[in-house]
């Protein structure tokens, strides 16, 4: 399991947005070693929860938390 300093490409993890969090897919890890910044793939939903778009943004690792299981929803 990735830990929040242990990320890498590929890994599912649970993002701040909003009041909430949504799940994304990092694409990037980045920065120094002590200090890592991710770059995450995130869905952009609409009133009634369907995807209308997906965007990148960018988060330090330590706010990010890894998410394993398959039943998780994008």
């Amino acid at each position: 399991m990735a830990t929040k300093t242990n990320l890498k490409t590929g890994d599912r993890v649970r993002v701040p947005w909003g009041l909430g969090e949504l799940v994304g897919v990092v694409v990037d890890v980045y920065g120094p070693p002590a200090a890592p910044f991710a770059l995450v793939d995130v869905p952009v939903h609409g009133a009634s929860g369907e995807v209308l778009e997906r965007t990148r943004v960018s988060y330090p690792a330590s706010a990010l938390e890894p998410v394993e299981g398959s039943d998780v929803p994008d």
